[in-house]
């Protein structure tokens, strides 16, 4: 009796989704019980609805039948493909950290039988019921790479694109456009091989990774998972690129600011200044700004969340990263500064130290001065900001306290 509704549920929602193939969201309904003599399965405007009575008993059948199947060998396999794509989907769709069933996609993925899209689109699905699922974002990353890879291999020059392209693992995508950033320069060192190689599907697909990623984050506060996905597609699917680095700085500061208790969006940017701080030379040459400038910048920001809110402990961390990185980035200019620079001649050659050395190494003192002097004025700054303002209640007094002492105890010489 159980095996005959399994069966029928599982032709039940096969048949929703040849029905309504753009489903992109599912939900289990708080009916206990059957009522009537009809499906549980409902479909509205693109999204599922699964009667709660029916969840166990459609996960059941489809989960013995696959793993049935599995056990299997040769000629005794007794499913077809698409009945094993259909099965593996039903108890994703109500386990999805179930790490065996996703080894049977990936078979299907391999052999041809179902398509990386398809995949693709069948996770996104997934995140919007279990936006916290671990195993649905690892299988998201193998198929992301496998697109890339099969992107890359069927450009017309595969082995020259592959050599230009991939650096220690990952693929170089800054060819990628990003909707509120202009296109790269068409004339940049190795960009015609890149629009050659990567598909307009492909690109569609990358913006598309940050898009879930997002929609995970605002459905699970705290989502690690999701923002750890995020991360990686910037390293391995854009290679860290500078253009997509600032997008994706300018794209996340919105939902920082409405999710002010969530440290995991916080922590999103600090990775995203930290590349920035390593591709300093870059952001100078190519985009007229320094990191130095965007590090203000986040602490004005997080200053103003913290005016508006300020017991939210999330702010206050993000505050001592951003400081911490300011100061270094002071420190760091100093220890440059305080290096002898070579004096030039009219004809723009370089002088011996014999000739300029004194000029020179007063030059480089006053300035070194002048920069250790941003540095005290900095910390100076931010003791005072929290040394006379009289904070509304005695959490964020409390917040502010171990701030001031924090900065005291590593920065005040």
């Amino acid at each position: 009796m159980a095996d005959q509704r399994g069966a029928r549920l599982f032709a039940d929602i096969n048949s929703c989704f040849r029905r309504d193939p753009l489903i992109d969201e599912y939900d289990f309904l708080p009916v206990t019980e059957p009522k009537h003599n009809k499906s549980p399965l409902v479909v509205v405007e693109h999204k599922l609805g699964l009667e709660a009575w029916c969840v166990k008993i459609l996960f059941r059948y489809c989960y013995d039948r696959l793993l049935d199947w599995r056990s299997k060998e040769g000629q005794a396999k007794f499913a077809h493909p698409q009945e094993v794509s259909g099965l593996s989907r039903a108890v994703l769709l109500i386990q999805p950290d179930c790490y065996t069933v996703w080894n049977i996609r990936k078979d299907l993925v391999e052999c041809g039988d179902v398509t990386i899209s398809d995949d693709l689109k069948l996770g996104s699905l997934i995140l919007s019921k279990h936006p916290k699922s671990a195993e649905t974002f690892i299988h998201r990353r193998w198929l992301l790479l496998k697109l890339l890879n099969q992107c890359l291999a069927s450009s017309n020059d595969s082995n020259a694109s592959n050599n230009s392209c991939q650096q220690d693992g990952c693929i170089n995508m800054d060819a990628i456009g990003v909707d509120f950033l202009p296109h790269m320069d068409a004339h940049a060192p190795n960009n015609h091989m890149l629009q050659m190689a990567i598909h307009r599907d492909v690109q569609g697909q990358m913006q598309e990774e940050l898009n879930v990623c997002r929609r995970a984050a605002d459905r699970y506060p705290c989502n690690y998972h999701a923002w750890s996905h995020r991360i990686w597609t910037l390293q391995h699917c854009y290679n860290c690129s500078t253009r997509v680095l600032l997008a994706e700085l300018h794209a996340t500061q919105s939902w920082v600011s409405k999710h002010i208790s969530d440290h995991s969006g916080f922590h999103y940017r600090q990775f995203i200044l930290t590349q920035l701080l390593q591709q300093a030379d870059i952001l100078r040459d190519k985009f007229c700004t320094n990191a130095h400038n965007l590090l203000e910048r986040e602490l004005e920001m997080i200053l103003d969340l913290i005016n508006s809110y300020p017991g939210h402990e999330a702010l206050w961390y993000h505050r001592k990263f951003v400081f911490h990185s300011l100061h270094d980035s002071l420190s760091k200019t100093a220890k440059t500064s305080s290096q002898h620079p070579l004096s030039r001649d009219k004809n723009g050659g370089t002088c011996s130290t014999d000739d300029h050395g004194t000029n020179d190494q007063h030059q480089g003192q006053k300035k070194f001065k002048s920069e250790n002097s941003d540095q005290q004025g900095l910390v100076l700054r931010e003791l005072d900001s929290v040394s006379h303002k009289t904070e509304p209640d005695s959490h964020t007094r409390h917040l502010a306290t171990r701030y001031k002492e924090w900065i005291q105890q590593c920065f005040s010489h």
